[in-house]
Order: structure tokens, then C-alpha cells, then sequence
């Protein structure tokens, strides 16, 4: 069992743990590893203690027996004294060979691209945020996307419909207008740099925020069919969901990071979205529905600018808030 020690990183933690749970498949050790309470916060619905997340696994490995959990990254913040945060990137390759919640096996191979973000005290994980695109997932498996979004709606639950309306009454208490002061360098300030990039891509249309953030080069990884090269094809994605979803407020709940290569740094920002739908999204007209994005960014600086960036939120779980129900 990968025992907690206070003195050791938290990433070979984080990452012992994970493959002890999957690839080993001691399942049961999520009692060991999540707090019995634990809080698990997805746009796909609530999940509550290790006894819900072992529910949870033993489901999604029924459907996809063969699944890894390859680690990309861990970037992470705290200490042993008040507690640490991580923020776990996971490739996980997969083939459909059992029932799921899409319906029957499909027999395909897939990739998630997953970002976790957990809160560890005292050796156990008591809060986490989890970040997945099914939209990506049942596009691969070759569902349709709009009945896996009404399926999805009618399963969340009430627990998850609540705090989605706290999410964005939480939201909207914090509004103000977009900073229009000039962009932080990450180094100099880390939070003020991540702030401004996330809520201008949401909020804000300065074409000199991005311009300054990223390099010309920059790739983001949405998902693994959902790639784009350059900084104009991320300005571009953006714009696209300016216009689907407008009147943004933004929050940014978390930011952790750590120096890589000497002069370069990784950082992690976890990070909430609440707007309206004005414009079409993934093939779905305006309905002028509340939406609300719980999301999550992990960047590579490289020369003070944003070199890569890997953005992870749920697609399929803004469909389902908006798609029009049975």
C-alpha cells in the first residue's frame, strides 16, 4: 500500500496511489486513500466518500476493463501543516468492451484526457474536482452526442442540480467588471497572470492579453480530438465560446505551480464559468438557458509565454444543461 508520510513529495503519492487503484485494480483501497465524506465535484453529477468512488470505478471498469491512468503531470501546492493541493493530468487509453452508461459495449478504443484536482489532509483525500470530456468520450464510442447529454441530464440528480444554481448564485455575488490592466508576467505574479488569461478568454475580448500570454507556437490539448496549433487557432476557440456562451462571470478558485528547466514553470489553475447561452454550442441554437463550466488549465511556460496549455472541461455536462429534455 502506498502509505501517506508527510516528508515525501506529493506527487509520487498521487501517482502511487492511482496506479495501486487502477492498474493494480485494488479498488478497495480507496478506503485507505479518500476520506469516508469525501466531496466529488463533476459537471456528470456528485459523488460522495470512498464508498461512492469505489461504486464509481468498479462501473467505469465493467465498461472499460484494459483502462490505464498514464500520468502526464502532477503540479500541486501546500505543505503538511495546511494541507496539500493537487492538480493530476491523466492520458488514459481504453477499450469498450463492457455495458457503460452510454449503453451496450461498442467494442472501441478510445483516450480521455482527465485533470483531477484533490485537496489531501492528513494522508486522505477529502475533497476533489473532476474535470473529464464525455462529449470527447461518447464521440469516440460513437454515441450520439445529444442523447448521451439528455441521458446525462436525467441522471445527475438533485444534489448535483443544486449546487450547479449555488455555483452560479456564488458567481454572480463575485461579478465585476474585467481587469483592464496590463498582463502580470507568470513569474512576478503567478495568480494575477492566470486570472487575467482565464477570465478574458470568457469575459473580455482584449486581443492583447493573449497576444502577450501565449507564443506564437503555443498548442492546447482540449481533448484527444480536440487540438489546436498556434495562438490564433486558441484565440479562435475561444471567440467560439464567446459567442455560445456570453455575460460571463468568472471565478478562479485555484492556482498552484512549480519552476521546470531552470527558467521555465508549470502551472495548474482550477477555475468556474457562469453564463448564458447565446449562440450555438456544438450544434445547439441559442436557448438562452443558464450554463454553468466548472473547468480546469494546465500550462507549460516557456520565455515568460504560454508554450502549451492542456484545458479540461466537460462538454457533454454544459450540453446537458441546455439540451432540450424527453
Amino acid at each position: 500500500m502506498t502509505r501517506y508520510d508527510p516528508d515525501r513529495r506529493l506527487v509520487e503519492y498521487i501517482l502511487g496511489i492511482t496506479f495501486e487503484i487502477w492498474e493494480c485494480g485494488h479498488v478497495e483501497r480507496i478506503n485507505d486513500y479518500y476520506d469516508a465524506d469525501a466531496r466529488i465535484f463533476a459537471l456528470s453529477g456528485l459523488t460522495r466518500g470512498a464508498r461512492g468512488m469505489i461504486e464509481g470505478t468498479r462501473r467505469m471498469l465493467e465498461a472499460f476493463p484494459d483502462r490505464l491512468l498514464l500520468a502526464d503531470d502532477v503540479i500541486w501546492s501546500g505543505s503538511p501543516e495546511e494541507g496539500y493541493y493537487s492538480s493530476h493530468r491523466v492520458v488514459s487509453p481504453m477499450t469498450n468492451t463492457g455495458p457503460s452508461a452510454y449503453g451496450p459495449p461498442t467494442g472501441k478504443r478510445v483516450r480521455t484526457l482527465t485533470i483531477a484536482d484533490c485537496i489531501v489532509e492528513g494522508g486522505r483525500i477529502t475533497c476533489e474536482y473532476l474535470l473529464r470530456d464525455h462529449y470527447s468520450l461518447v464521440r469516440q464510442l460513437g454515441v450520439d452526442p445529444r442523447r448521451a447529454a439528455r441521458q446525462m441530464a436525467g441522471e445527475r440528480g438533485p444534489d448535483c442540480e443544486r449546487w450547479i444554481e449555488e455555483e452560479i448564485a456564488r458567481l454572480a455575488r463575485r461579478s465585476g467588471p474585467v481587469q483592464r490592466l496590463p498582463l502580470p508576467s507568470p513569474d512576478a505574479d503567478t495568480r494575477g497572470f492566470a486570472r487575467r488569461v482565464i477570465e478574458n478568454h470568457w469575459a473580455g475580448k482584449s486581443e492583447a492579453i493573449p497576444d502577450a500570454a501565449y507564443a506564437g507556437y503555443a498548442v492546447m490539448r482540449r481533448a484527444p480530438d480536440a487540438l489546436h496549433s498556434g495562438r490564433d487557432a486558441i484565440k479562435a476557440h475561444y471567440a467560439r465560446l464567446r459567442h455560445a456562451i456570453s455575460g460571463c462571470n468568472v471565478s478562479v478558485d485555484h492556482v498552484a505551480w512549480q519552476p521546470v528547466d531552470g527558467d521555465g514553470m508549470r502551472i495548474a489553475a482550477r477555475w468556474s464559468v457562469a453564463g448564458t447561452h447565446t449562440g450555438d454550442y456544438l450544434g445547439i441554437p441559442a436557448t438562452g438557458r443558464p450554463v454553468y463550466v466548472l473547468g480546469a488549465t494546465h500550462w507549460r511556460i516557456v520565455g515568460g509565454r504560454i508554450a502549451a496549455e492542456w484545458t479540461v472541461f466537460d462538454r457533454l455536462g454544459v450540453m446537458c444543461q441546455i439540451v432540450s429534455r424527453p
